[in-house]
């Protein structure tokens, strides 16, 4: 951005854009949904975390953690990118709306299937359900954004709606952690969890709904949904070549994808960790309360990181606000392999929470300037793609790395190492864009 441009901006100050932001009624109708549905997200997976990692009768070990895991994110892999060519071909409210809707439906399936005693596989089969169409949903809600808010406000707007979505789904985990962990783990507190979370879907699709038809985009020369594996491959292919051309979102990609590969370790990690070493293990309440307590600093990092982001990712700043973001995430790696101290890991989990919110602000902030309308949808479907398989592919590091009662110790040390070197990369300007 030219000098002539920011300078207007940061003369009028954050505060006055942010009023106005908030005062634009789309904006605010689309970040109720994302409140909504992510908070739902949060009570969900929390609890199916009480369920398979901390009822009595089960025992969290890395492999355990890391399988379920990674088995939950791994549908997501196979169906993303078609779920990219239907955000970039079919009315973008109409996929949000549905969408959750038949999230709705299908937690109140497995809140059923628990209720009635079915097996971990049923349950488990529909909850993949749930998180693969939870992900196609977060990336249409981020190719949506830039149709509610004016490009000038991109900085702004990423700061608050992405941030705003995580402490959502941190408040929803968190809430719903302290309740199971006050009346007990096991199949009925999770049978509440999934029905709450059914209501709060429902309630998130509604409001999609209330958007005109073509309001989200895409343009309405992008055609209607193509069928056949033939031409929805051809899509997916444009997708990819439009994301090489663009080099600063393909780069910004790139730093995802290092943050979410540590983030994924040391989560599995911090869940043994809880219910092996911060609590005793023949108490998994305890050690289902000790999560909450991470899972609560990962949360307020994450709103810290809205808070900041308006001055920090000013526009003219994003990358060195990237290398910030880098950095402190780096400083509470560290801090994991240093201590097992709950108050230290908790401030620990509250900068790495800091970090990646941070950095992922900046990165949607670029890729969101740097890709056009008609492929939005494609690219951040592989945003999110990025997501999971290299938190999949951490998972199965995990298995290796991380021992028994959850202590990283070194390989901590050497996480925090490799966001220095990708500090310093960013810092030496490999990863460039216009923003």
């Amino acid at each position: 951005m030219a000098r002539e441009q920011v300078e207007p901006e940061l003369r009028r100050g954050v505060l006055p854009e942010l009023g106005d932001l908030l005062r634009t009624r789309r904006y605010l109708q689309l970040m109720a949904v994302r409140l909504t549905g992510q908070a739902a997200d949060g009570a969900f997976q929390a609890g199916l975390a009480s369920l398979f990692f901390f009822s009595p009768e089960r025992q969290a070990t890395p492999e355990a953690v890391a399988f379920a895991s990674a088995v939950l994110l791994l549908p997501f892999t196979v169906v993303g990118p078609w779920a990219g060519v239907l955000l970039d071909r079919r009315p973008r409210r109409s996929v949000l709306g549905f969408g959750n809707l038949l999230r709705a439906a299908l937690a109140l399936a497995g809140a059923l299937a628990l209720g009635l005693g079915a097996s971990d596989a049923v349950v488990g089969v529909l909850a993949l359900a749930v998180l693969s169409v939870n992900r196609a949903l977060l990336a249409g809600l981020s190719a949506a954004l830039p149709h509610v808010v004016a490009p000038e406000r991109f900085v702004l707007a990423n700061s608050i709606t992405p941030t705003s979505g995580t402490v959502a789904a941190g408040v929803g985990a968190t809430a719903t952690v302290a309740v199971t962990a006050s009346l007990g783990t096991g199949s009925g507190a999770g049978v509440g969890a999934l029905v709450v979370s059914a209501l709060a879907y429902a309630a998130a699709g509604a409001v999609a709904l209330t958007f005109p038809r073509r309001l989200l985009g895409p343009p309405p020369g992008a055609g209607a949904a193509r069928r056949g594996v033939r031409e929805a491959t051809r899509d997916v292919a444009a997708g990819v070549r439009h994301l090489r051309e663009r080099v600063p979102a393909a780069a910004a990609l790139g730093l995802v994808a290092w943050h979410r590969w540590c983030f994924g370790l040391t989560t599995v990690a911090m869940v043994v960790l809880c219910r092996q070493v911060l609590a005793d293990p023949a108490d998994p309440a305890a050690g289902l309360a000790a999560l909450g307590v991470l899972l609560a600093a990962v949360a307020a990092g994450s709103g810290l990181a809205a808070v900041l982001a308006p001055w920090g990712a000013r526009p003219g700043r994003v990358h060195p606000w990237i290398t910030g973001c880098l950095l402190v995430a780096g400083a509470g790696q560290l801090l994991v392999g240093v201590s097992t101290s709950q108050p230290v890991l908790a401030v620990a989990a509250g900068l790495l929470g800091l970090g990646f919110q941070g950095a992922k602000i900046g990165v949607d902030t670029v890729v969101q300037r740097s890709v056009d309308d008609a492929y939005r949808g494609r690219v951040f479907t592989a945003y999110d793609l990025v997501f999971n398989v290299t938190y999949c592919l951490a998972c199965a590091a995990a298995v290796v790395l991380v021992p028994d009662d959850g202590r990283l110790g070194p390989v901590a040390v050497v996480l925090a190492a490799g966001y220095a070197v990708c500090a310093l990369a960013q810092g030496r300007g490999r990863t460039r864009s216009a923003a």
